[in-house]
């Protein structure tokens, strides 16, 4: 066990950009200006899912699979924006667009489609935990291909902010690459062993039968 390895994401932000956006260089790096981020989420912040489902072989000699076939694999990514802003509203709607009614009228109007489409996006989450002051980790998903799987219900009441619910799902890579998503960080907790093959620095924790 080692308790300087656990990390706390204490803040960070998830950003869009146009499908086929490339992947950024590194997890520090501020993102282009093709990337909008959809700004303030809850405090429950993003939730990422990665679920796998496959199906075991049966058989007449024997009630264990041999093998399992793999049915379906899917990843993820949830937040709750708080925002009522145009990024957010276009991915919530399936690609809405407001516009301006006339030329300095400074009222906007947008069509909400009764036929869904497509939209693609790039996706990023970024996170940071800063752990003290000399050791802060970034650490940034980057999903080529994303599209708006799911959206909650928004409820507008004077009992709270508008709140826009969305699950965005990694869609299949393209042009041979098996890459659905991409991590970035500068954390070196995530190699499996230190940098020029030493142990991760360890943290001197008890025994269980020892005192505390």
């Amino acid at each position: 066990m080692n308790s300087s390895l656990v990390r706390v994401p204490g803040t960070g932000e998830l950003s869009l950009g146009p499908p086929g956006t490339p992947e950024p260089p590194d997890a520090t790096t501020a993102l282009p200006a093709a990337w909008t981020g959809l700004g303030l989420s809850t405090n429950d912040g993003v939730t990422m899912k990665r679920a796998v489902e496959k199906t075991g072989t049966e058989h007449w000699q024997q009630l264990t699979p041999a093998r399992y076939i793999y049915t379906k694999q899917e990843l993820t990514v949830a937040s709750v924006f708080q925002e009522t802003k145009g990024i957010v509203l276009s991915a919530y709607f399936g690609g809405l667009v407001f516009a301006e009614t006339a030329a300095g009228s400074k009222k906007y109007r947008a069509e909400i489609s009764s036929v869904p489409k497509g939209d693609e996006r790039a996706l990023c989450v970024d996170w940071v935990d800063y752990v003290s002051a000399t050791q802060v980790y970034h650490h940034r998903l980057y999903v080529p291909r994303a599209e708006v799987s799911e959206t909650q219900d928004a409820q507008w009441s004077r009992t709270q902010e508008a709140r826009w619910g969305l699950t965005f799902a990694a869609l299949a890579p393209i042009g041979g690459s098996t890459a659905l998503a991409v991590w970035l960080t500068d954390d070196p907790a995530v190699l499996l062993a230190a940098p020029g093959g030493g142990a991760l620095a360890a943290t001197t924790t008890p025994d269980r039968g020892d005192a505390l």
